[in-house]
């Protein structure tokens, strides 16, 4: 075992990804590890195929149904049925119609006309002969007649295709009709024996190898495992002595059979001698069947689906039967010593006879009534011919049991009550005559199939409709042959229910059609060596030629490369046959009958802060390297033509002259391209831009990001400080000159060129110079509290500090000096009021103060509290030069601890002063933070 597992360990591993639809998919809902309901699902390229639909001879009711509910039938492209026998055939009907089943149904013509009468039979003795009260009948005599026209009948060699799966079949020599299927699905070639038999007998063609077929997968019995059948001449041989052994003790000999199948090579055999040995001829032979004559029909109507054996006899016969002038009772199904028992009330049980009386496995009906009315007797025999199903009567009685169960009514009403038998106890009857068992079930041996699994070479074998220990067996011996095989045999028994996934790896081929073939240079031909000259070679000059095969193979690379380099573009179209072509999108509805229809998508939205040079940053930080594009206004395009087509059309062909326009109109739209499939433009005027794509699943998931960071772009702080950046415009105090500034670097032409750019102003943009004051007090007040903020009423030059001074000292004794402050608290936020009494140019009587968070402005003959200081001309002229910037105070003031530690933030720098550094770097971070997000102010 050690051994074992250091190969597998050392065995290469296929790390290959297999694709989901390269995978076979192999179920068994019945048949897996055991004889009866057979039926197997085969997925493949998103198509299935039902192999079968039987029942278990061996239960009743839903029991004996295959596992439906373990797979969803409505999936089912196609239903293939082997064979009429009911372990193969006999839940059709149920699939047709109790179930969502709706795909087609296929058999053969023979299988077609004995399944009509065969089920139609089995329901009615089912129900007659079973005397359960809690019996349930899982379809009714109406719903099989219902369903039968849903069934297709196809002949042998034929090929016949739906749902691009290609059904072929072939004689699989196990009853009339019985068939072999070829399943072909994307090239994946699949045969199904179903029962099949190699061995020639008296009527029907043997199975053989489809030829000139290679076949991928072998689904195939192993009924018989590895065992060996006795040869058929001797089978028959013991067969004979047995039967007349029973005769000649004064016996009857019962034969449980199928109505259909092997029960017409038996009927041969009996008459064929009976014909030769007359001593015999005066005991009766019956062939008890409520189907016999039916059936008989159908047998003479398929003479020549049957071999060359019948085919003759039914010559003979028919010579036989225009020489007597009675043609009525010609043919080979037309026999002598054999007699047709519809019912056994018109049997008369006396004296030794044969009869042959389905069904084969004893479970019920006439076979199982003359069982218990014949078993106690010792001069009778039971001869079982076919192959017993376990849990069947048939197989138990193989093993001789002393008693068995009575189960019909007259099996009850005829044995004599046992002393002590009470009420409602299982009745049971002695068994006395002798049991033996030959078989003639038309099933191969362990050898055959072996030898039809080597013929057949299939890499892939699964093994069905078998007992477990056969299945086993056979596997086993199927390995072994692995040994002397360059590449093993995969061999699988997989039980009900269990799921194969069996990996088919294959080259996907595509042509190329239409337009696209067109646009594909042809290939060269393949570069041949140049053969040297026999001159060339006298003269001793073989190294030009070689030069040259060294230049033809350097073409043919080169060749090669270019087509790597060369992708193709198109719609691979698959249709049914699995074939595929590549094709450009508009020779759809020519070579593949399909209409396209174009999905275009455009989200419009609005900007207002992001300017192009933001968008492009954030596309491009995001996606990579995007492609950038100008796009003109085609009609003005179209108007600039026009005026220079008109004036060439002018005397003398001089143009006429470009007026100079007033004013420049941008026309020219920025438009950025994302991964090739999405376009963002910049439309002029408005901040407005629009997103657009082709709608589909992967361009979809671009967009998406693509609008998720035009919208991050939108709300950023860099968006949201260049719409608030200094441009022509005035405050909302008026003062007598205006103080818009000339640009003076680039980042103010940039700043000044946005502004131009957008016609809706940004939500957190306001000309007003104290709401923005407002705004970052209000955000300063929440990190360091109300009292501890305050504006600095004087400039930062020499003369204010000494006054700043003064007015601390003023304080400080009680009395007033210096400039004038009037703070006011107005829900949490302080507003400043400044007033100046210095004249000067920048003085007027008509200016009229600055207000902040929207106070109103103190009037100046309002009167006040405190006494207006005077203060220096140098503190004047700076305070002039901060209100043209838009500062409405200086700078802000921050308190800790009672007055202990202080920091003053001069507004025009944002440059922070304290003597104490942790401080100074706390309020440098959270004032730099405010302005970025809250306020904007003017830089």
């Amino acid at each position: 075992m050690a051994a074992k597992r250091k190969l597998a360990a050392m065995a290469p591993v296929d790390e290959d990804p297999v694709d989901p639809s390269d995978e076979l998919m192999f179920l068994c809902l019945g048949g897996g590890n055991e004889v009866g309901r057979s039926c197997h699902i085969i997925q493949y390229k998103g198509k299935t195929v039902m192999l079968d639909a039987g029942m278990h001879p061996a239960y009743e009711g839903f029991s004996a149904m295959p596992f439906y509910d373990e797979f969803d039938l409505s999936t089912v492209d196609v239903l293939l049925i082997s064979h009429f026998h009911v372990d193969h055939a006999a839940s059709l009907p149920y699939v047709l119609a109790k179930t969502n089943f709706q795909g087609k149904v296929y058999m053969t013509h023979a299988t077609k006309a004995i399944y009509k009468w065969l089920i139609q039979d089995s329901v009615r003795v089912g129900n007659i002969s079973n005397s359960s009260e809690t019996k349930v009948q899982v379809y009714t005599e109406a719903d099989h007649l219902n369903t039968f026209p849903k069934i297709d009948a196809i002949d042998f060699y034929t090929t016949h295709t739906h749902a691009g799966i290609r059904i072929t079949p072939y004689p699989a020599g196990h009853v009339l009709g019985a068939a072999m299927f070829l399943i072909e699905i994307a090239g994946l070639k699949i045969l199904f024996t179903g029962d099949y038999s190699r061995e020639d007998d008296r009527h029907l063609v043997s199975a053989a190898v489809p030829k000139d077929v290679k076949i991928d997968v072998l689904i195939t019995e192993s009924t018989f495992g590895i065992s060996t059948h006795v040869p058929r001449l001797q089978r028959e041989t013991q067969l004979m002595k047995s039967i007349t052994d029973i005769l000649n003790r004064g016996g009857r000999a019962l034969l449980p059979v199928f109505a259909l199948g092997r029960a017409q090579e038996l009927l041969l055999i009996l008459d064929e001698y009976w014909a030769k040995h007359p001593e015999y001829q005066k005991i009766p032979i019956y062939y008890n069947s409520s189907l016999a004559r039916k059936c008989m029909v159908v047998y003479q109507t398929y003479v020549s689906a049957m071999n060359d054996n019948i085919k003759r006899l039914f010559k003979e016969r028919m010579a036989e039967a225009e020489a007597s002038g009675d043609v009525s009772k010609g043919g080979p199904w037309d026999f002598r010593f054999v007699r047709s028992l519809k019912s056994l009330e018109r049997f008369d049980d006396v004296g030794g006879c044969v009869m042959l009386a389905s069904p084969g496995m004893l479970q019920s009906g006439t076979s199982r009534e003359l069982l218990e009315r014949w078993a106690p007797d010792p001069r009778n025999g039971v001869i079982i011919t076919g192959y017993s199903v376990e849990g069947t009567m048939a197989k138990q009685i193989v093993h001789e049991p002393d008693q068995i169960p009575a189960i019909t009514q007259r099996g009850a009403t005829n044995t004599a009550r046992r002393p002590g038998h009470r009420e409602g106890e299982q009745i049971m009857i002695p068994r006395r005559c002798t049991v033996q068992e030959f078989s003639f079930a038309a099933h191969v041996d362990g050898k055959e199939n072996m030898e039809f699994v080597q013929e057949v070479a299939a890499p892939v074998v699964i093994l069905v409709h078998g007992e477990k220990g056969n299945m086993t067996r056979l596997k086993s011996k199927l390995l072994s042959f692995n040994a002397q095989k360059a590449v093993p045999t995969k061999i699988f028994s997989p039980a009900n229910c269990e799921q194969l996934r069996i990996p088919f790896k294959s080259d996907k081929v595509a042509k190329v059609v239409g337009k696209l073939a067109s646009s594909i240079p042809p290939p060269l031909p393949p570069n041949h060596h140049l053969k040297k000259p026999k001159s060339e070679e006298e003269n001793g000059e073989p190294m030009v030629l070689e030069g040259k095969e060294q230049e033809h193979e350097q073409d043919g690379q080169e060749q090669q490369q270019q087509d790597q380099a060369n992708p193709i573009s198109g719609v691979l179209i698959q249709n049914d046959d699995f074939k595929i072509s590549l094709m450009a999108p508009e020779d759809l509805k020519e070579y593949a009958v399909l209409t396209t229809t174009t999905v275009v998508c455009r989200e419009h939205l609005t900007l207002s802060a992001a300017g192009v040079d933001l968008i492009r940053w954030a596309l491009e930080g995001t996606f990579g390297a995007i492609t950038e594009l100008d796009i003109t206004d085609a009609a003005i395009s179209g108007k600039e033509e026009a005026a220079a087509v008109n004036g060439n059309a002018h005397g003398n062909g001089h143009a006429r002259k470009k007026e100079e326009a007033d004013e420049e109109v941008q026309r020219t739209t920025k438009a950025f391209r994302v991964m090739d499939c999405v376009t963002v433009y910049c439309r002029p005027g408005g901040g407005r831009v629009e997103v657009e794509w082709e709608g589909n699943m992967i361009n979809d998931g671009i967009a998406d990001a693509v609008l998720a960071v035009l919208f991050t772009v939108e709300s950023s702080p860099a968006a949201v400080r260049q719409s608030s950046r200094t441009h022509s415009h005035s405050h909302s105090h008026t003062h007598t000159h205006t103080h818009a500034r000339a640009p003076q670097d680039d980042d103010d032409i940039a700043a000044q060129k946005l502004g131009l750019r957008f016609k809706q102003p940004h939500p957190l943009k306001t000309p007003d110079p104290a709401t923005r004051l407002a705004r970052l007090l209000m955000f300063l007040e929440a990190q360091f509290g109300a009292d501890a903020v305050s504006p600095i009423e004087l400039p930062r030059t020499p003369a204010a500090h000494v006054q700043a001074e003064g007015k601390s000292l003023g304080d400080d004794g009680g009395g007033g000096g210096g400039g004038e402050k009037d703070v006011v608290m107005t829900n949490g936020t302080q507003a400043v009021q400044q007033e100046t009494t210095t004249t000067g140019p920048s003085s007027s009587p008509s200016e009229p103060p600055f207000t902040v968070a929207g106070r109103p402005p103190h009037s100046p003959s309002a009167p006040t509290s405190t006494p207006t200081p005077s203060i220096s001309p140098a503190d004047a002229q700076e305070l002039k030069r901060l209100h043209s910037l838009g500062i409405p105070v200086p700078g802000i003031k921050i308190r800790f601890d009672g007055g202990k530690y202080e920091a003053k933030v001069w507004l025009e720098d944002l440059d922070v002063e304290s003597s104490s550094a942790a401080l100074k770097a706390r309020v440098k971070a959270v004032v730099e933070r405010g302005v970025e997000v809250v306020s904007g102010l003017w830089r």
